[in-house]
């Protein structure tokens, strides 16, 4: 080796590059030369490089060998879409050179057009095959609505006539269940008093007949207007005053007339213009000295008064009011 060459440059120049070289030219390859003189495949295809020689092997390449190489190519590709195809259960019609397919459904014959890289890499499917399986899963899945719909119609028929049953049972112990009338004492049962008034209707107010119902609502009556006249008691315990049972508006009437102590004018039995029982005008029993301070209702401490006139007068005394 020359003193200031590389390696490379000086395997070039050495006498086994030259029947390297002499033995690439005959027409040997690469690696036959390589293999040949027990060198490597790159120091073969530097020293060609470097000596710009041939051996005659180059691919030619003219334009009829390019489009025979291309249409085996596209029919080989083509061959696969339709191997493809045919797997998914289309059948390949026409288009592989526009760029859009026209596929052909095996099942349904429904025609339709797809890219070629969808048919490549996607999932192709039937649109109308779809549609109509859709179609068909719709409509099972009504029918499994309806019957669900008639179970539970069903099963709340069910349920409605047994809680009909159970009320029913219930309505014929409470009818034939034995009462106590809280009149005359009589034993009877809420069937009995239904029939004999002639009602439909579960009834069961406590009565043996509607008699004794209607006497109980009297009774009741009168001991509603008697605890309104009796309310004097529950003042004159509530103010700790004295209190005679005897004192009553009758009695005060009879003893001191139907003259207002406080206005002077007389009182009008017949006034009921505000309720049933009384008016404006209407007697009342007028406390002189009112309970709230320490008056009675005795018979000193009473008077006849107009409701009006001892409804303004209040808890005041009468010397307050006149002053």
């Amino acid at each position: 080796m020359i003193k200031g060459q590389s390696v490379k440059t000086a395997w070039v120049n050495s006498p086994q590059a030259d029947e390297v070289a002499r033995f690439y030219v005959e027409g040997h390859s690469v690696r036959e030369t390589a293999e040949t003189f027990g060198v490597s495949k790159a120091q073969v295809n530097n020293l060609v490089k470097k000596r710009r020689i041939t051996n005659g092997r180059k691919f030619k390449t003219d334009a009829r060998h390019v489009i025979e190489h291309n249409k085996d190519q596209q029919r080989g590709a083509e061959q696969r879409l339709v191997s493809r195809l045919e797997s998914l259960g289309f059948k390949y019609v026409s288009g592989y050179y526009d760029g859009h397919i026209k596929i052909r459904c095996q099942q349904c014959g429904y025609e339709f057009e797809r890219c070629i890289d969808f048919v490549k890499h996607g999932n192709v499917v039937c649109r109308k095959c779809e549609h109509e399986k859709a179609l068909i899963r719709q409509a099972k899945r009504r029918e499994a609505q309806k019957v669900e719909s008639a179970k539970r119609q069903e099963a709340r028929e069910i349920e409605k006539a047994i809680r009909e049953f159970q009320q029913q049972i219930q309505r014929d112990m409470k009818l034939d269940e034995v009462c106590k009338c809280k009149v005359c004492g009589s034993k009877y049962t809420p069937r009995q008093y239904m029939q004999s008034e002639g009602l439909t209707l579960f009834s069961n107010v406590g009565y043996c007949s509607h008699e004794c119902k209607r006497r109980a609502m009297n009774r009741s009556t009168k001991n509603s207007h008697k605890g309104r006249q009796d309310s004097h008691r529950h003042r004159a315990r509530m103010y700790g005053c004295a209190y005679d049972s005897s004192v009553t508006l009758k009695k005060l009437i009879k003893r001191d007339g139907l003259r207002c102590a406080i206005c002077g004018e007389m009182c009008d039995l017949n006034d009921r213009s505000w309720s049933k029982y009384s008016g404006p005008m209407y007697p009342s029993i007028d406390h002189i000295i009112p309970m709230s301070k320490g008056g009675g209702h005795i018979w000193s401490n009473v008077q006849i008064a107009h409701i009006i006139c001892n409804s303004e007068k209040g808890a005041n005394i009468d010397e307050e009011v006149s002053a």
